[in-house]
């Protein structure tokens, strides 16, 4: 029982909701990660193992009792079973699987996967991955605007400033960077140009 539900505990698929338990193919719980495997007689202080349809974990009991017409007696081979069912508005996903142990034992070993919490946590992931993607588009939005800024508006900026002071009739401010940009570079050629015939 400890085994099952540190298991369970650390995983990550079936902490939210899941369950694993283990049982005789007559019934009889073995071990489980929640609930009670076992019942103490309050007149004797004997402890009787409980049929995993008594459990007083309700998603062991729910699925115990869609296995109960399926187990044999103690020597049949204990169903490998896959089935979906509800319980108290949720989703589940049983999976069981035979295990053949020494002296003719066949228990069964049953995980139970909670959809409903595991579709949640898959969408809240998802939301998660798309909230981060929004943000490094974002960032990246601003780095293009900064970087169209200083390549194309910063030219365009000097080289108004260069018309005012041309337009003053100060001839000595040709002396500047070229873009990279062909068109803002052959812009400012064709001013340069037309300064240059206005000093001769």
């Amino acid at each position: 029982g400890d085994f099952l539900h540190d298991l369970v505990s650390q995983s990550s698929l079936l902490s939210r909701g899941g369950r694993v338990f283990s049982y005789e193919t007559s019934g009889l719980l073995t071990g489980a990660s929640h609930g009670k495997v076992f019942s103490t007689n309050p007149a004797d202080g004997s402890n009787t193992r409980l049929a995993a349809w008594q459990s007083d974990d309700p998603t062991i009991a729910r699925v115990g009792q869609y296995l109960r017409p399926l187990l044999g007696g103690s020597t049949a081979a204990a169903p490998n079973v896959s089935f979906e069912f509800g319980l108290d508005g949720k989703d589940y996903q049983h999976l069981g699987q035979a295990m053949a142990l020494p002296h003719g034992l066949v228990w069964e070993v049953s995980v139970v996967l909670s959809l409903t919490e595991l579709f949640a946590d898959i969408n809240a992931a998802a939301q998660r991955m798309l909230g981060y993607t929004g943000a490094a588009i974002a960032v990246l939005s601003v780095c293009a605007g900064l970087l169209i800024s200083f390549l194309v508006t910063a030219p365009l900026i000097r080289l108004s400033h260069q018309m005012e002071e041309v337009a003053e009739m100060n001839l000595d401010v040709i002396k500047q960077k070229r873009s990279r940009f062909k068109e803002i570079s052959d812009i400012q050629a064709f001013f340069g140009t037309m300064v240059n015939k206005l000093t001769e």
